[in-house]
């Protein structure tokens, strides 16, 4: 059996109620645009206190029946707002001519750096070319090494057996000059006949001219026979002679032929020692090549932080601007409105006006059209001659009724004004 349904089952729970803001008085909220851009104003700390506490109540008037105070209030407003906007524009003028030059910087920069890797790059492929030829180099020489060894042994071989046939062929000449200066008389002359007979065995003398040459070199009296055997010895002498000078000759250009054979390796020996040398200048300009390169990184890295800074500061400008052209655009509703706005309670409220993004306004200095800058003196000499003219009248006839307190307030606030200046 299905349960019954209680009455008021079927009703939906109340939907929560949305809160409702309460609406937007234009003009309230003008004033307090227009009193926050005289806040961010430059001026005078009397000039500033005077505005901020006259300028809310003056800005509420109509404009129809405005007492001369309040309307000499809108023109030290609209004449500090206009030179706050002078400034704005001359500052933002300055910042975009610092985004040029350093936009400028920039692109020197990005070619410093652009020169640098090209140097860099052209660098590493001459090392890298400097490293392959030191590596042939190399193997090369390796290869010849095996022969090299053998080549040298020979060589050395060679260069022993010159000396020794110099050696000899010294030792047969300084036996020549003893045969020739040596006779019986001689100190020590039976030495130098046994010197002179073993040399004569030596350069393979006959054996019976070594016999006889003992008896021919040491007889007192020498005879025909005697003379005649120092000849042969001499002439033995000279044939020996001209056989080792022969042999000498040979074992020099044996020695010409090996060295020969040595000039290949030698060359590729040359080659290394002048790759070494090349690949050792390559690293070196490598080197030199990536110092630059990392110096013009960080040039270019100031640079780019110095071209951020310039164009935060330009969109700050450009935000300000568009601040204060908005400042001024609440301003001429004030100074021309004629009618108090209506607001409807049971209307929902309006959006608040969204700010506009920041975007490129007009280089000229913002400007109010209804209301030309004051060219009056300072407000402490106009509180002074608006005093006086309080004194004067008492009052003036107003129609528009809203201006009322205002114009009254207005009396009150220049005296103290005039007290505090």
């Amino acid at each position: 059996m299905a349960p019954k349904r209680t009455a008021g089952a079927s009703r939906q729970a109340p939907k929560a109620k949305v809160a409702r803001k309460a609406p937007v008085d234009p003009v309230e909220e003008a004033v307090e645009r227009v009193m926050k851009g005289l806040r961010d104003c430059e001026g005078t700390e009397a000039q500033k206190t005077l505005l901020l506490e006259t300028g809310p109540a003056a800005m509420r008037t109509l404009a129809e029946g405005r007492h001369p105070f309040v309307s000499q209030v809108f023109a030290w407003a609209q004449q500090l707002l206009t030179e706050h906007g002078n400034a704005v524009v001359a500052k933002e003028a300055k910042a975009k001519s610092v985004v040029a030059a350093v936009d400028e910087r920039r692109g020197e920069a990005a070619k410093v750096k652009e020169a640098a890797a090209a140097t860099v790059a052209d660098c590493e492929a001459k090392l890298s070319a400097a490293k392959e030829s030191r590596q042939q180099a190399q193997d090369e020489l390796k290869a010849r090494s095996a022969e090299l060894k053998a080549t040298l042994k020979e060589k050395s071989e060679a260069a022993a057996v010159e000396a020794k046939i110099q050696a000899t062929i010294a030792e047969v000449e300084a036996t020549r000059a003893l045969v020739m200066t040596s006779d019986p008389q001689t100190t020590g002359f039976k030495k130098i006949v046994a010197k002179i007979v073993s040399q004569l065995k030596a350069a393979g003398g006959e054996e019976g001219l070594v016999a006889c040459a003992a008896s021919a070199l040491e007889a007192k009296e020498r005879t025909s026979f005697d003379w005649t055997t120092i000849n042969y010895i001499m002439k033995q002498f000279d044939m020996y002679h001209a056989s080792r000078q022969q042999e000498l000759t040979e074992q020099r250009a044996l020695i010409v032929k090996i060295d020969e054979t040595l000039v290949p390796h030698k060359q590729a020996t040359e080659k290394l020692v002048a790759a070494k040398e090349v690949a050792s200048a390559a690293l070196e300009a490598l080197r030199i090549g990536e110092k630059g390169l990392k110096d013009a990184q960080a040039a270019e890295g100031t640079v780019e932080a110095d071209f951020m800074e310039a164009e935060v500061m330009c969109a700050s400008c450009m935000e300000a601007r568009a601040e204060l052209d908005a400042v001024l655009g609440h301003f001429n509703f004030l100074l021309t409105r004629a009618d108090k706005p209506e607001v409807d309670p049971t209307e929902a409220p309006a959006a608040s006006p969204a700010k506009e993004p920041a975007q490129d306004v007009p280089m000229g200095p913002a400007a109010v059209e209804e209301v030309a800058p004051a060219p009056v003196a300072a407000p402490e000499v106009q509180a002074q001659q608006i005093v006086a003219e309080q004194k004067s009248f008492s009052g003036p006839l107003l129609d528009n009724q809203e201006n009322a307190p205002a114009n009254v307030l207005a009396t009150g606030v220049v005296m103290a004004a005039v007290e505090q200046l």
